[in-house]
């Protein structure tokens, strides 16, 4: 859909802490000074120390399946070990040193020479790096990361961990606050794999400052498709009927996250039926005539959003596909939807937007499927693991073709533009990764375009695979000229296990 109104992450990214039961530290006074700065919400306290560590903390991310442990050292140069069971392990090195003491609340301060390192862990499995210093200053943050992975940086000062093209984990950008709860400059300088905070001068009070990382979704959590049974909620519209359809709004759930990197870009779309594959997909939602927009990526197979199939548990029906509509005409006709395959987190985690894209098999018409009658290309889906280590502003863009039906358009329009892989949170907690994209006009009615990306360097020119469906964050975007998909981590397994049962 595209959408005006924000699909927020709603349940998002909900976490479970395990604990275990806590050592008995004497408490820091320092810590005081940071838990002001950053506050104590989800901070949990380590537990389970022996000889080496302070303590650790697991904790269980409900949406993606994965488990993140951090063990907090004794000794700071040792290194907070951060290791995610979907995204691999990294060590985070802490500036300072001496012997650590544990909050009440869970922050874990080492002292040091003119200044104080400080780690917290949160239930969401962030774990923050701090320092609690006066006056400006340079501290290192060495990160140990998986063999092949590098930092890379973004425009608002955010760090990615890339590993083989997919995100390892992601580093906030760097804040500091005085005593007072004044901001004061910090920025990230980057030394092959050692983080650098610069610290400006912020008076004669303490200054707190640090980073936040996030470890990635990972591969792993996929649940198996959800299934629904559409061979009684499809018919054949006219093409009166399909002229009346109106594309379908957002639907009305949390807040969206906070765009860190969104695009001033725009790239121009023109009107184009050039692309058979790609087609109106029409329903009725709460009685009103909708359609979304859909492309056919198998034999029998056609990708689109998941909030095109249902929004808010209200299930649609009387779904048909039109490949190649326009203004009414269907030169391939209409075919009759049979079964729709979406992951279950979608569902059940009120509509994550880190899941919205779905593909829905078609009844045969005549005793052939809808691939055997439209030239549909036969392109790839993929979840671009093989592009290399890039991500964030330093990451080559894909050049991408969409076509979609925005607005009140009953005629298809085609874009030639380049998507780029971002991370979006909001409120400093965690996020996830999105692919957006510019493309002036695109609007409501173009949910569920396919992502094409052209690779010529895979084999020949012209190379193409499809990569994500317009959706996820915003729903697709709350503007017409910038668009989002959700980052495909089990999509391609969601589509091998749709297309094993397709025909």
């Amino acid at each position: 859909m595209r959408m005006r109104s924000s699909l927020g992450l709603a349940c998002g990214l909900a976490m479970a802490a395990v604990l275990l039961p806590a050592p008995a530290y004497a408490a820091e006074p320092s810590a005081q000074v940071i838990e002001a700065a950053t506050g104590v919400k989800g901070v949990v306290r380590p537990s389970g120390g022996g000889a080496e560590e302070v303590g650790a903390v697991t904790t269980r991310d409900k949406v993606w399946g994965s488990t993140t442990t951090v063990r907090i050292p004794r000794d700071a140069r040792r290194g907070v070990a951060v290791a995610d069971s979907g995204s691999g392990s990294v060590v985070l090195g802490l500036p300072g040193g001496g012997r650590p003491t544990v909050s009440a609340k869970g922050t874990v301060v080492y002292p040091g020479p003119g200044f104080r390192t400080a780690v917290q862990t949160t239930t969401d499995g962030t774990v923050r790096g701090l320092v609690e210093a006066k006056g400006p200053g340079t501290f290192r943050f060495p990160l140990t990361v998986p063999r092949g992975a590098r930092l890379t940086r973004n425009a608002d000062g955010s760090l990615d961990v890339m590993r083989a093209g997919t995100p390892v984990g992601h580093i906030d950008a760097p804040w500091a606050r005085s005593a007072g709860g004044g901001k004061v400059p910090a920025s990230f300088g980057v030394e092959g794999a050692t983080v650098v905070l610069n610290l400006g001068r912020g008076g004669a009070s303490p200054v707190v400052a640090g980073l936040a990382y996030h470890a990635a979704p990972g591969k792993g959590g996929y649940r198996g498709a959800a299934t629904i049974d559409a061979t009684k909620r499809t018919r054949t519209w006219t093409g009166k009927e399909m002229r009346q359809a109106q594309p379908l709004d957002a639907p009305e759930v949390a807040p969206g996250r906070t765009d860190r990197s969104g695009t001033g870009r725009t790239a121009p779309a023109t009107a184009a039926a050039t692309d058979p594959a790609v087609g109106a997909m029409f329903f009725s939602f709460l009685g009103i005539k909708k359609r979304c927009t859909a492309t056919i990526v198998h034999r029998n197979l056609i990708a689109t959003a998941a909030h095109c199939i249902q929004q808010g548990g209200v299930i649609f029906n009387q779904w048909t596909f039109a490949p190649q509509y326009d203004n009414g005409a269907t030169p391939y006709g209409s075919w009759k939807i049979k079964t729709i395959y979406y992951d279950q987190r979608w569902g059940k985690l009120n509509n994550n937007p880190d899941f919205d894209y779905a593909f829905i098999s078609l009844q045969p018409r005549n005793g052939k499927y809808v691939g055997d009658v439209v030239p549909w290309g036969r392109a790839d889906i993929t979840d671009l693991s093989w592009r290399g280590a890039c991500s964030g502003d330093n990451c080559p863009e894909i050049p991408t073709h969409v076509t979609g039906y925005p607005k009140n358009r009953t005629t298809p329009l085609e874009c030639f533009t380049r998507s780029r892989l971002v991370y979006i949170s909001e409120n400093g907690e965690k996020g996830s990764y999105y692919y957006t994209f510019p493309c002036k006009g695109y609007a409501e009615g173009v949910s569920g375009t396919a992502l094409v990306g052209q690779f010529p360097e895979q084999g020949h020119p012209g190379y193409e695979v499809i990569f994500g469906v317009l959706g996820g964050y915003q729903g697709g975007g709350d503007t017409d000229d910038v668009s989002y998909a959700s980052y495909w981590v089990d999509g391609k397994v969601l589509f091998d296990d749709a297309k094993s049962k397709a025909v």
